[in-house]
């Protein structure tokens, strides 16, 4: 038996430039500092076959032990050349041999300079695991009494043996580091990938962890995405992941793409790390003709975890944000820049409140769609607080002109800090589940962001407007109603400047301003609520507001009036304390 070497499948990539939650997702490429490169052994069974074993696995089952195995021949010579039943065995520590059933599907033939899969199953009906050391290939020959067997190969595979329960390799080779890429051992795909990042979710069902892969197609013609799977494992538990995208994934030529895996898991389950395993199925008739298929996986990799996030760079409010390259979200002639980020504390509420504003800059020739995209504020501590978009925005920008969308986020009142990293994501729809699809989010921008401080009545910041609350005057008014109650009135004269950036186009989706009378036991008065656009509008200079139709039944002294930014998003509305009127 002679054993030859090939490089195959597995190349890592040492990438300088790690991404991951809570960084900058700026995603530039699989350019590597270092290539290392392990080499799987091929072996010669005959002078134009050659035989790759790409997996076994060993996994207790309901039914007792399923030893499994998938190799793969590959036809060197320049014709057709048949494949014979050959015999798979496998031994365990304790000497004992079994012999795995062939697939029916497995093929009897190669096609020149060509390979096939083959593979094999067998369910041990045992209570106990197995322990396997050793796999050969036999070829026997029945037409002779008593019958001949001749080895074909016979090799170690301590490190080879996938053990499904524990989601671990008996032998485990070394763990691919977060942000390196790497391509899949003894799959016959060129594709490279790299982990980007992982984003974390809770919903009624659990937790869900989409990690993203951005996949490299490094050859010269169109690659389609082969059938694998990423797992969460946990302490104690693993979870499988599925493929988001609906579509099949196909790569031209040079070509780069994100895809993204859901991996749902037990509430508060923390994953340590991440398995990438390919999709295997065997197939056997019954005795009355029936084909059943039976499904398994081979685990080939194990992704280590990102650990803490490090401290992004200071973001700069105004300046465009760097999203990653390949995603699908932002057109390239848009400019999105964060504009503003203030913190409210919203006593009444029992929470504080951040509003945040971005500008969207079309630097095009023609309309550009307002993007959908979702934003995420995390604390240092570690808390996730996800933004309410407004309800309704443009629907698409004009050349040289620039658009406000706004975003509300409740946060506990024992929130103390005012540095936050700000995650801007988008939306992937899954493949369908029942009647509806299910949505992901994978974030394609993070950096750090110090919220700006509370200002006074006289710089109040809406961008784009500055407001000026110059000079104000409540006086009430009593007048008699149709019956002998009396009805009580309050007006409010304001002296405001309205400075508006403008490039910048306001509809009535913009934010609106909510003047709310507060007695001195903290009781609402009434309230009213006036835009910056349309009927009602506020006006620069002198402008009175009236406040009727009051829950009192007598003139209030000492009246506060609360100046709050109001929001309507899909949770209802969102105010925020701009400043107090006393």
């Amino acid at each position: 038996m002679r054993i030859q070497f090939k490089q195959v499948a597995m190349t890592l990539v040492l990438s300088s430039s790690l991404l991951m939650s809570g960084l900058p997702a700026l995603a530039d490429g699989t350019d590597a500092a270092a290539v290392q490169t392990i080499a799987a052994p091929v072996y010669q069974i005959s002078d134009s076959l050659q035989v790759t074993i790409e997996g076994v696995t060993s996994e207790k089952t309901a039914n007792g032990v399923r030893l499994g195995s998938v190799i793969k021949v590959t036809n060197t010579s320049n014709q057709t050349l048949r494949i014979p039943d050959y015999e798979l065995k496998v031994k365990t520590t304790d000497g004992i041999v079994y012999t795995l059933r062939p697939s029916s599907s497995n093929a009897h033939g190669v096609q020149p300079e060509s390979e096939v899969e083959l593979t094999y199953l067998k369910v041990i009906n045992r209570q106990t695991e197995v322990a396997l050391t050793d796999l050969s290939l036999i070829d026997v020959n029945y037409d002779v009494y008593p019958k001949q067997e001749k080895t074909l190969l016979s090799a170690p595979i301590d490190g080879l043996v996938w053990n499904g329960n524990r989601g671990e390799f008996k032998k485990a080779p070394a763990s691919i580091k977060w942000g390196e890429s790497f391509s899949i051992p003894t799959v016959a795909s060129p594709l490279q990938y790299k982990t980007v990042d992982v984003t974390k979710s809770n919903s009624n069902e659990g937790v869900v962890y989409v990690v993203k892969l951005l996949v490299t197609n490094p050859n010269d013609q169109s690659e389609t995405l082969p059938t694998i799977e990423l797992d969460g494992k946990s302490k104690t538990n693993l979870y499988t992941g599925k493929l988001v995208e609906a579509d099949p994934v196909v790569l031209d030529a040079g070509q780069s793409k994100y895809v993204h895996f859901a991996i749902r898991a037990d509430m508060d389950t923390v994953l340590d790390s991440i398995n990438v395993l390919t999709s295997e199925s065997f197939t056997q008739a019954d005795a009355a003709g029936n084909v059943k298929t039976t499904a398994f996986t081979i685990g080939k990799l194990n992704i280590e975890m990102p650990g803490a996030a490090s401290a992004s760079g200071s973001y700069t409010y105004g300046t465009p944000i760097t999203f990653e390259k390949w995603n699908d979200v932002i057109n390239q002639d848009l400019d999105v820049a964060l504009v503003e980020l203030h913190v409210a504390d919203n006593k009444d509420q029992g929470s504080k409140v951040a509003f945040a504003k971005f500008t969207l800059t079309n630097k095009g020739v023609s309309d550009i769609p307002v993007p959908a995209f979702q934003t995420m504020l995390s604390s240092p501590s570690g808390y996730d607080y996800t933004g309410s978009r407004q309800n309704d925005v443009q629907k698409s920008i004009a050349p040289g002109t620039s658009t406000v969308v706004s975003y509300a986020f409740v946060l506990p009142v024992a929130e103390t800090s005012d540095t936050f990293t700000m995650k801007v994501q988008n939306e992937i729809n899954g493949q369908t589940g029942g009647e509806t699809k299910p949505t992901f989010k994978s974030t394609i921008a993070s950096y750090q962001v110090t919220a700006q401080e509370q200002e006074d009545r006289h710089e109040i910041s809406l961008y784009p407007y500055k407001v000026n609350l110059k000079d104000y005057l409540l006086s009430q008014i009593t007048v008699p109603g149709q019956t002998i109650a009396l009805n009580y009135t309050y007006k409010l004269q304001l002296y405001l400047d309205l400075i508006r950036d403008p490039k910048v186009l306001v509809d009535n989706n913009f934010s609106k301003l909510k003047f709310e009378l507060v007695d001195r036991s903290g009781t609402i008065l009434g309230s009213k609520i006036f835009p910056f656009t349309g009927t009602d509008r506020l006006v620069n200079g002198k402008q009175t507001l009236t406040f009727s139709n009051l829950t009192t039944d007598q003139i209030q002294n000492n009246v506060i009036v609360n100046v709050y930014e109001v929001l309507n998003t899909p949770a209802g509305e969102v105010d925020r304390l701009l400043t107090e009127l006393k």
